[in-house]
């Protein structure tokens, strides 16, 4: 990869993720955006374990948006236990009892890509309780911090200094999960209940 693309890359991935923090944030303190309490959580807590799992696959550059969108994480669940919805209902319970049997395969594998795939798995529960909140509530998230993180994504998976599935496979979660939640909130526009809260 040319040293300047490299940069390049680098830059929009850090610039994309810290542009889409401060509309969700303002959005949220405003209460239009109400984040999905254990999806935060979740994230939260997998991606520090992806973080570490990436760091000793040998990851770089890479790292910086894993790096990021973890802070942001944290950010957005401290945010969430006053300004959002959900946390131990029903689905809540599932997702968090998913994600605990991922932390524990990926506490537990002696190898790094076993521990990512089980932050992976656990990481999607989280995912179907926002994608689920978008679609029945879709003006509760703001649509351009999920596209900012998405762009920031795909430069982490352009980062990946060689053709390496496994170090590209994070990343190209995150671009899937966080368009995901684009997609269910055009589709909970159109198609879906318009529910003032999510049971």
């Amino acid at each position: 990869m040319p040293h300047i693309f490299f940069w390049v890359l680098s830059a929009i991935s850090v610039c994309a993720f810290l542009l889409a923090a401060p509309p969700y944030i303002v959005d949220t303190l405003k209460g239009k955006t109400r984040p999905e309490r254990a999806t935060w959580f979740i994230w939260s807590v997998l991606g520090v374990i992806a973080f570490v799992s990436q760091l000793q696959l040998g990851a770089t550059w890479s790292l910086l948006f894993t790096g990021l969108d973890t802070a942001g994480c944290m950010l957005a669940f401290s945010l969430s236990i006053r300004y959002g919805v959900g946390g131990w209902t029903m689905p809540d319970r599932i997702a968090l009892a998913i994600a605990a049997v991922g932390v524990v395969i990926s506490v537990l594998a002696h190898a790094p890509i076993v521990a990512l795939l089980g932050v992976i798995a656990a990481d999607a529960s989280g995912s179907f309780l926002t994608i689920r909140k978008v679609f029945l509530m879709p003006d509760s998230e703001t649509t351009i911090s999920w596209l900012l993180v998405s762009v920031g994504a795909l430069c982490s998976i352009l980062l990946v200094q060689s053709l390496d599935v496994v170090l590209m496979l994070y990343p190209a979660y995150l671009l899937v999960a966080n368009g995901s939640v684009v997609i269910a909130q055009v589709l909970g526009h159109r198609y879906g209940p318009k529910r003032p809260d999510v049971a």
